[in-house]
């Protein structure tokens, strides 16, 4: 049940209006929950559901054994190897087979392997991702082990079970179990709704139609084609995935929980690591805290530090998916993350070693009797120099990161290396531009990109700008308002609505 729908839209009205009667009744509305997270998960299908029940209930008995045992590391381990083998059974079961019948045929052995044809229920990556932390946080406690019904209502929590945000159960629990629901405020509510439509309903439903055909036959369309279509990928994949966080924050704030910042305008970082830190916020502090940090960090010298940083994040990468084109697109961020941790320690070693250097250049500046005119000139060169490489840095980086960061979006959106391959190939045949005739040349696409990179760089400003109209005492201007955003979202997006990108995460 994809949030825009009528389907859901029914859902949510029905459910929104039993939470208010019900939400200041902690123990009841804690069962009203529950009910409404396995009606929604239902939808996605009954067996789904049963493994869903079972993968609770056994977590649960793991989290009273670290509890109650006296050999607590045994049962943390024993937790994390169940939840591993149950993501990794669903998941990776076929590519670890395929891989071994590829190696035993080079070596022309005979295997008989058998391939299953498996199905991952709706969200596993992201429900396994929270019951391995809460496993983490209760061993550290950080956390005490919670009322079963608590616990079944985070890991089943509907708006987060499909797509994330992987919201910490220590929080979640705050405000379950508070009288005081999170107090949300209207308008910022209608914004994030408003938005997440746009950005999902409309803008995503659009650049699907360029990101689909070029990425499995790159072959057949121009470099400047695959070029625009790789610049549409990274863009859809923004507003889809954002759209998502938008609709779930804006409905778990309706529910009485504070919403999970997941993306701060990512696309106006200028560094891979700045990227990260503003891209999918909820799995970035995941993989730091739980993993990263669980490898030894930064604790035991540079060398380990990259390390840990290029095996964090080809662990993330093989988690998107299974397939050599998820470990090459982690590998590529792992190795794009190491080398902006040394450039930044170059840059500092540098600046320290000039700065002294740097002072005298300030004095001779002003003392011009004790310098001669060559001097003089060269001082004040690099000093209007330096003004010029300060303004334009931001942007030379910021393009930078950007470029990167598409790139490797064309591994993770192929089915398979090869064809990643095929397409950076093809991008560089330049020639290709003049025996094919260019598809995707047309004012609606460049118009598209202009919105996103408005809203890219200054979407706080324009949410900030919406939520001042909105809190207008004025309620015909209000309505009004509302009703025209409305309008142009409905009547610029399309009649099917494509899936989720990170729903077959």
């Amino acid at each position: 049940m994809l949030f825009p729908t009528y389907e859901f839209f029914v859902f949510f009205i029905i459910a929104f209006a039993c939470a208010s009667c019900f939400k200041q009744h902690i123990t009841f509305y804690k069962y009203f929950l529950l009910i409404t997270n396995i009606i929604f998960y239902s939808f996605w299908g009954v067996r789904f559901l049963e493994l869903l029940i079972i993968d609770v209930i056994i977590n649960y008995l793991i989290l009273e054994g670290i509890n109650t045992s006296k050999n607590k590391r045994f049962f943390l381990i024993v937790g994390i190897f169940i939840n591993l083998a149950y993501l990794g059974f669903f998941k990776y079961y076929n590519f670890f087979v395929d891989s071994l019948q590829e190696t035993l045929n080079k070596f022309q052995i005979p295997s008989d392997i058998l391939i299953l044809q498996i199905i991952a229920p709706v969200g596993i990556s992201f429900y396994t991702f929270r019951v391995i932390a809460h496993l983490i946080d209760c061993y550290k406690k950080q956390i005490q082990v919670p009322k079963f019904l608590d616990y079944t209502v985070y890991v089943t929590y509907f708006p987060q079970i499909a797509s994330g945000p992987i919201a910490r159960a220590k929080d979640f629990y705050t405000q379950l179990n508070s009288h005081n629901k999170y107090y949300y405020k209207v308008e910022s509510v209608i914004v994030l709704i408003i938005s997440g439509l746009f950005k999902k309903y409309t803008l995503s439903s659009f650049l699907f139609n360029f990101t689909k055909v070029p990425f499995q036959l790159p072959e057949q369309y121009s470099s400047f084609d695959l070029i625009l279509a790789a610049l549409a990928y990274s863009c859809y994949i923004y507003v889809d995935f954002s759209g998502y966080s938008d609709l779930a924050n804006a409905i778990s704030s309706l529910f009485g929980f504070p919403p999970t910042q997941n993306f701060n305008m990512p696309y106006r970082a200028q560094s891979l690591q700045e990227f990260w830190r503003r891209w999918h916020i909820s799995l970035s502090e995941w993989l730091r805290d739980y993993l990263y940090i669980s490898l030894g960090g930064s604790r035991k010298g540079n060398f380990r530090k990259h390390f840990n940083l290029l095996m964090t994040m080809v662990i993330g990468g093989f988690w998107h998916g299974a397939g050599w084109n998820f470990l090459i697109w982690g590998f590529l961020h792992g190795i794009g993350l190491v080398f902006t941790h040394l450039w930044k320690d170059f840059m500092k070693n540098i600046q320290s070693k000039n700065q002294s250097h740097q002072f005298a250049l300030g004095s001779n500046l002003v003392v011009f009797s004790e310098v001669n005119q060559k001097q003089v000139f060269t001082n004040w060169f690099r000093f209007y120099w330096g003004q010029v490489v300060s303004i334009f840095r931001p942007i030379f980086a910021c393009t930078l990161t950007f470029s990167y960061v598409t790139m490797c979006w064309i591994f993770f959106n192929t089915s398979n290396w090869e064809t990643s391959l095929k397409f950076l190939q093809q991008i560089a045949n330049f020639s290709s531009n003049l025996e094919l005739r260019s598809q995707f040349n047309i004012w609606q696409l460049y118009a598209t990109f202009g919105i996103i990179f408005m809203m890219n760089f200054y979407g706080d400003k324009i949410s900030l700008g919406l939520q001042n109209i909105l809190t207008q005492r004025n309620l015909i201007i209000q309505t009004t308002f509302i009703s025209i955003l409305l309008y142009v979202v409905f009547r610029l997006g399309p009649n099917t609505v494509p899936p989720f990108v990170y729903f077959g995460f």
